[in-house]
């Protein structure tokens, strides 16, 4: 049974949400702060989270990062009174994978829910069959876990211990904003004191050896850090 934490301070709102979510075969757990939702978080594995944007002690944009960190494939479905493009985008950019303005009908946050369950689903299948045949493989390079090379054009690539264990933090985490932060902590494995510029030089770096130019399938969301998306000839940002 799908566990889900619902994020919300209006009472009324997350009690009517909790018992319909509830009906239709879904266990929910309620904060109505960030502090109860930090402990929530801390306690149980959630397969995802709804979450107010605007909340008594801090915006649910701040709880992304901490969302991320303990399960980077936990769909986040913003519920917002904000319809403005630059709240959404902001929601988006902090690591939102939906975005539902209220009011809403409950009918159509469960359909939005079960599209994205179905979605991590898909992914969660498609990835444990490639780590099972330990071979990553995308439109212009492939990762082997067993040998920990990565190849281009059936030649291996010169990667650096620290620029294969960040490629592989990056593809194990695709379509998902992961923060300058996130990244070194997970990466180099101590906490980055703000240092971002460590990353930016690797991804640099990597961008030239995996790629034909410095663009295409890892993408810069400027200020914030990076997302990794495998399609032939997408348009990315360099740095």
């Amino acid at each position: 049974m799908n566990h889900i934490l619902l994020v919300e301070d209006d009472c009324d709102l997350a009690h009517i949400t909790e018992v319909f979510l509830t009906h239709a075969g879904y266990t929910v757990d309620v904060a109505s702060t960030c502090a109860q939702a930090v402990s929530l978080l801390n306690q149980t594995t959630y397969q995802l989270v709804l979450l107010d944007s605007l909340l008594p002690d801090g915006k649910g944009n701040s709880l992304c990062p901490l969302i991320r960190e303990k399960d980077g494939l936990c769909p986040i479905i913003f519920l917002s009174c904000l319809d403005d493009s630059e709240s959404i985008i902001s929601a988006l950019d902090h690591g939102g994978d939906d975005y539902m303005v209220k009011p809403f009908k409950h009918v159509e946050l469960l359909a939005r829910i079960q599209a994205n369950l179905r979605k991590r689903e898909a992914y969660e299948a498609h990835h444990k069959q490639q780590e099972k045949n330990h071979l990553f493989e995308f439109s212009t390079f492939t990762v082997d876990t067993d040998l920990r090379e990565v190849r281009r054009d059936g030649t291996v690539v010169p990667l650096s211990t620290i620029e294969y264990d960040l490629l592989l933090y990056l593809v194990r985490h695709p379509d998902t904003l992961l923060l300058y932060d996130e990244l070194y902590e997970n990466v180099w494995n101590s906490s980055s004191l703000g240092d971002t510029r460590t990353v930016m030089v690797h991804i640099s770096s990597l961008r030239k050896k995996i790629g034909a130019d410095r663009t295409g399938v890892i993408r810069t969301v400027r200020g914030a850090g990076y997302v990794f998306h495998d399609m032939q000839n997408t348009e990315g940002e360099s740095l």
